[in-house]
């Protein structure tokens, strides 16, 4: 490892001086963050240009100060980025030049691969894309909560150019907060996610707009009931936030709706053709699928 990068390594983290960290972004992730690393013992900063999420966060004891702009300087260990996509390339390349050299870079988007790449490019600080697969179709530092990331899957993707022994570290950390780690290539990251996470938001927004505008005789809306509320619920996110997400993996994304495409296309010819054994298959194989990963989450929760 070069001597200019042994900032993390070799200070805060290992108690040699309280560890330091700055968020980029109070909203619903990097407030969490904020009150997270805030009650593991940090001496934590961030950046918001609402001055009043800076004041709400003070207020909590979160952190010890703000700024509304990003500071010519950063004397921290670790910072977080948790601005929209859009402003994400911005933000890292900002970061890169004000923190000291051996910071520990991460993100919190839900797109991996563009950010991954150019950090890839970096060799005075360190970078570990981040995705907590948690969240709240709630938005803003009121939804933030330190316990929001317990229980819950976070994926971390890694450029090959940071060492194992500080993604080692960071998952200590993160485990640390009661989530549990995953790991993925970039790449992968973005192609699973289009389909467990972005496809759900199109599909809630297509079913909304079906029963709206769908030309159906009656207001089927008017009787709606708690599965169709719940199935449609993620239409109330932030329409800002997923614009940029459903632009930013727009490739893994059509992929995904091609699937779904293929899959509804084979449930509407078994309805076609009432094929009753047919029908129970498929109801077999998607029960299957859901219990296999609600096992899953119940095992990892026992750990």
């Amino acid at each position: 490892m070069e001597k200019g990068r042994e900032t993390v390594l070799s200070g805060g983290w290992t108690g040699q001086r309280q560890p330091r960290a700055c968020v980029i972004g109070l909203g619903l992730i990097g407030g969490s963050w904020a009150g997270a690393l805030a009650g593991q013992g940090w001496t934590v900063c961030a950046v918001e240009c609402n001055e009043e999420s800076l004041k709400e966060a003070e207020a909590r004891g979160w952190i010890k100060e703000g700024w509304q702009d990003i500071p010519e300087i950063l004397d921290v260990d670790m910072v977080i980025l948790a601005t929209p996509i859009s402003l994400l390339a911005e933000s890292f390349a900002q970061v890169v030049g004000c923190v000291p050299a051996g910071s520990l870079i991460t993100d919190v988007g839900s797109v991996k691969i563009d950010i991954c790449r150019a950090a890839n490019q970096m060799n005075s600080v360190y970078f570990i894309g981040g995705h907590p697969m948690t969240g709240s179709e709630q938005q803003g530092f009121q939804a933030a909560k330190p316990n929001l990331f317990q229980s819950y899957p976070y994926v971390i993707t890694p450029p090959p150019s940071c060492p194992q022994e500080m993604v080692e570290k960071f998952s200590q950390l993160v485990q640390g907060l009661g989530a549990r780690i995953v790991l993925r290539e970039a790449e992968d990251h973005d192609d699973e996610v289009a389909l467990i996470s972005h496809l759900p938001h199109v599909l809630s927004l297509a079913l909304a707009l079906t029963a709206s505008e769908g030309n159906l005789r009656g207001k089927p809306l008017e009787i709606a009931g708690r599965s169709f509320r719940e199935i449609t619920r993620l239409v109330d996110s932030s329409p800002e936030m997923w614009r940029d997400i459903l632009f930013s993996n727009a490739s893994a994304i059509l992929r995904s709706l091609d699937i779904w495409e293929e899959k509804v296309k084979e449930i509407r010819e078994i309805i076609a053709g009432a094929d009753g054994e047919e029908m129970f298959k498929v109801f077999e194989r998607a029960q299957r699928a859901r219990s296999q990963m609600l096992n899953r989450r119940e095992s990892d929760a026992n750990k």
